[in-house]
């Protein structure tokens, strides 16, 4: 039977500052599993370009990438991903533009901001962005992926419900109290990485509520961090610890 071991990156594998979490003991930890034979599986909502360039840097053999949470899904030869309605993206951002929001799409490749990212936001190793006063050209051009809304937590709420209750084709999905992903019905980083290992047994990590979805389809999940939004099987302080969990149970099971 496939193992696999499926990482969210911000908050779960990296900080704030970009850097791995438990520096290089959280590296041999993983390659440790990964010679146990566990195939490694990043699952985030950040774009494809970061998951192979975290790839690249610590030298982690990563076959699939799910990227946008959940919505793509790549290796390097095909690309498989779900898009909103043209329609649909028109309507939101419309909505969603005369809110007191920042307002940032995506693409299959590139994100799309209206003026740029303050210091505190986390930034992509390769930078895709397109600084961009009118969204509506894309998106009558380019598939949409998602929108991500950042702002106030009482706006968000009032956005997310306005959503919830106008369109039908879409789910709002909160990845903190102050962020909003609008993304295809259905989607959701657990969906996908079931798809895509049907018959596998499953170990997933995850910091946020986006994460929690990977938990049900998991035969052992674990939320890392100080907060938890869902029922996961651990709740330990950080993935280092959950590596060395993991390990354990394998050295004992042989």
């Amino acid at each position: 039977m496939t193992k696999v071991l499926a990482l969210d990156l911000d908050g779960t594998l990296i900080n704030e500052k970009n850097e791995i979490i438990g520096g290089q003991e959280t590296l041999s930890l993983l390659k440790s599993l990964q010679e146990d034979g566990y195939e490694v599986v990043v699952v985030t909502g950040r774009l494809d370009h970061d998951i192979i360039h975290i790839a690249q840097k610590y030298d982690l053999n990563i076959k699939y990438r799910i990227s946008q949470n959940g919505a793509v899904i790549q290796d390097n030869y095909s690309i498989k991903g779900r898009i909103l309605s043209k329609e649909t993206a028109l309507n939101i951002y419309k909505y969603i533009n005369k809110k007191d929001l920042r307002v940032e799409m995506n693409t299959i490749s590139n994100r799309y901001w209206h003026s740029d990212r303050g210091t505190d936001f986390p930034r992509e190793f390769y930078d895709s962005s397109n600084i961009l006063e009118d969204f509506k050209e894309v998106i009558y051009y380019q598939p949409i992926i998602l929108f991500l809304l950042i702002g106030d937590r009482d706006e968000i709420n009032d956005v997310r419900k306005y959503i919830e209750e106008n369109f039908d084709d879409v789910d709002a999905i909160k990845t903190s109290e102050k962020t909003l992903e609008v993304i295809p019905k259905g989607v959701s980083k657990g969906k996908t990485l079931k798809e895509l290992y049907p018959s596998a047994e499953i170990i997933s990590i995850g910091d946020s509520e986006s994460d929690c979805s990977m938990f049900p389809y998991s035969k052992t999940s674990y939320f890392v961090g100080e907060h938890s939004f869902g029922e996961a099987d651990f709740n330990l302080p950080s993935i280092r610890e959950a590596l060395k969990n993991i390990v354990e149970e394998n050295n004992y099971g042989k």
